[in-house]
């Protein structure tokens, strides 16, 4: 999609979004870009609290700021808590499909 933020959701946070999605598939949804708007924005916007999410990465950077700014064409990344990435690998502490 054209002017749209694509974002790759991971873990149970997904069924927010896809409610019969498997935690080991993968979901992506698409949403309008925002000019100026923040990771935490855009939280908001999706109704995500910041206490729901792990590590979140914008174009493959993981993100220590939840004010950073999204840039146009970004591809962000929510993991959902109690997720991390190790080793270039998932690591799902404690759930199961």
């Amino acid at each position: 999609m054209e002017n749209c933020i694509d974002i790759s959701i991971f873990g149970p946070l997904k069924h927010r979004f896809k409610p019969d999605a498997k935690l080991s598939e993968g979901t992506v949804i698409n949403v309008p870009y925002k000019s100026e708007e923040t990771l935490k924005d855009l939280l908001v916007r999706l109704d995500v609290a910041e206490s729901d999410c792990g590590e979140c990465f914008i174009n493959h950077s993981i993100v220590t700021d939840k004010n950073e700014i999204i840039p146009f064409n970004a591809r962000v990344t929510l993991f959902s808590y109690g997720m991390f990435l190790i080793d270039g690998g998932l690591y799902i502490k404690k759930w199961k499909d």
